[in-house]
């Protein structure tokens, strides 16, 4: 049995897939099995893949898994979750690199310290090949039930970020995976969003690490650049209304905790952004007037929201959007994106 699984999808990184198996196959930790999802793209990235695996002597611990037809990261990240046999998983992006001792550092933190999941820092590198800030995590250690949600999301009424919200570079227990039935929404390109909030609502320990370990490249005509370049397509506003319905329903779980209150301050007040930049852009057709409602709806009464303690400010304020008229609706959320354009002029 292995200690590690190495899951790197793949998808049209034809130029980048050799550098990105290499970083993986060179790594100074022994025993890994290295999992390839072929998700079935168009270029040659597997022919470049199955050469290097040829010539590699780690190529004996590669299986390749492959999808029938394209069907997103999301589902090859399952897929890496459900044909893993490490005792931990780490997840790589085919046009990435690690560091050559990301692994054995990440593993002889997991072992000092078992938690559910140890992360680590990383930086970005542009097509000139220019470093540039990525993330950098504070070391901290954190146990106990709910003790990183709670971080998290007092960090985030606070304006700061604890988490970078992404699967890639962080080591797993695969069992903590497994056991809360943590996997991405097959068909969505934002798989990392929902992954990862289930992990932080779900992890009663983990490890972060201020070292740098993976090195994030800003490739021209990615999957991340193209959302934010385009016009914002139908099924994308689907997938939207999606993930405000999934936080929405999986915070049912939390409700007789006294944390719910933040987590639904913070999610619902996500879910108003998310609606706002998704209303904002330009569509292939408007969103309807029923779906707008249903992205907008709070999922508590009145009466309960009465009850809260804390934040009732902002949860009156999403309260009373939700059952506003939908003109006046739609003009709240013009107006909040023209706030955030705002706030991103004067930080200039």
């Amino acid at each position: 049995m292995y200690k590690v699984t190495i899951a790197i999808p793949v998808y049209n990184v034809a130029p980048y897939i050799e550098r990105a198996l290499l970083s993986a196959f060179n790594q100074s930790f022994e025993s890994i099995e290295f999992l390839l999802i072929d998700d079935k793209g168009k270029d040659s990235s597997m022919e470049i893949a199955r050469a290097v695996i040829s010539n590699h002597p780690r190529g004996k611990d590669v299986r390749i898994i492959e999808h029938p037809v394209n069907i997103g990261t999301g589902a090859a990240r399952n897929s890496g979750i459900d044909n893993a046999q490490g005792e931990y998983i780490f997840f790589m992006d085919s046009d990435d690199e690690i560091t050559p001792n990301c692994i054995e550092f990440l593993y002889t933190q997991m072992k000092e310290s078992p938690v559910d999941f140890v992360a680590a820092s990383f930086d970005r590198i542009d097509c000139k090949g220019n470093i540039s800030y990525g993330f950098n995590c504070e070391d901290l250690l954190i146990k106990g039930k709910l003790e990183l949600t709670q971080m998290y999301y007092s960090e985030r009424i606070k304006k700061k970020e604890l988490v970078y919200i992404c699967s890639c570079n962080k080591l797993y227990n695969l069992s903590f995976l497994k056991k809360n039935r943590i996997r991405c929404i097959p068909h969505h390109l934002n798989e990392d969003l929902l992954f990862s909030f289930q992990v932080i609502l779900k992890a009663e320990s983990c490890r972060f690490l201020p070292e740098i370990t993976y090195h994030y490249y800003t490739i021209p005509g990615s999957t991340t650049n193209k959302i934010s370049n385009k016009k914002t397509t139908n099924k994308e506003v689907k997938e939207c209304k999606e993930i405000i319905q999934f936080k929405k329903d999986y915070l049912n779980e939390f409700k007789n905790k006294a944390i719910y209150e933040i987590l639904l301050t913070i999610v619902m007040s996500d879910n108003f952004q998310l609606t706002s930049i998704i209303y904002n852009q330009k569509l292939e057709e408007p969103i309807s007037k029923e779906m707008l409602k249903e992205m907008l709806a709070y999922p508590i009464s009145f009466l309960t929201l009465k009850s809260f303690k804390n934040h009732k400010a902002i949860n009156y304020f999403l309260y009373i959007i939700s059952i506003m008229p939908f003109p006046i609706q739609k003009l709240m959320l013009i107006g909040r994106r023209k706030m955030m354009d705002i706030k991103k002029i004067i930080k200039k």
